[in-house]
């Protein structure tokens, strides 16, 4: 795990001093990727780091084989796995502008990129969690304070999104009008 760890922050470490001078195009993808790796690296633990992987493939779309694993999660377990979700929740909302990258997968080589867990897959595992553990949720009073800061970032994130809402709408129809 430790292992796992170290690629993760080589790889952040590369991004970070690759030359600022490349065409635009490959700085765009040089900016974007530094900004998931460095989201994907800090503040997690080992262990965590290994779960980005879990949470990043396509077999989490598939919910029925990830609610049956959280439904066997104990209680400890699940408070971690809440932690875990919050703190992505977290840096989705301190740094919106984070998004997929698969160029700097081909352009630098950056395979840990595709291992971000997206914003709609930290969300669905988190209401899956919610799901099968409310009420021990609920009634633990030491996760009380995560389930208020994670439902305080989900309707910031949430706002946010309703916000953009009709400036999507406007800019899907400018190159129609054009």
């Amino acid at each position: 795990m430790v292992a796992v760890k170290t690629r993760w922050k080589e790889a952040a470490s590369a991004v970070a001093t690759m030359p600022a001078d490349e065409p635009t195009t490959g700085a765009q993808v040089t900016r974007r990727a530094a900004i998931l790796l460095m989201m994907g690296h800090d503040g997690f633990t080992s262990p965590e780091v290994c779960l980005h992987y879990l949470f990043a493939s396509r077999n989490v779309e598939d919910s029925l084989v990830l609610a049956a694993a959280v439904s066997e999660l104990d209680g400890g377990e699940v408070a971690s796995l809440l932690r875990y979700l919050a703190k992505w929740v977290g840096k989705y909302s301190r740094f919106p502008e984070a998004q997929p990258c698969p160029e700097a997968v081909e352009i630098h080589k950056l395979e840990q990129c595709d291992s971000v867990p997206s914003l709609v897959a930290v969300a669905r595992a988190m209401g899956l969690v919610l799901d099968q553990h409310f009420s021990h949720l609920v009634l633990n009073a030491e996760l009380r304070q995560d389930l208020l800061a994670a439902g305080v970032m989900a309707k910031e994130l949430a706002a946010e999104a309703e916000a953009s809402g009709p400036i999507l709408d406007l800019l899907r129809r400018m190159p129609q009008a054009v």
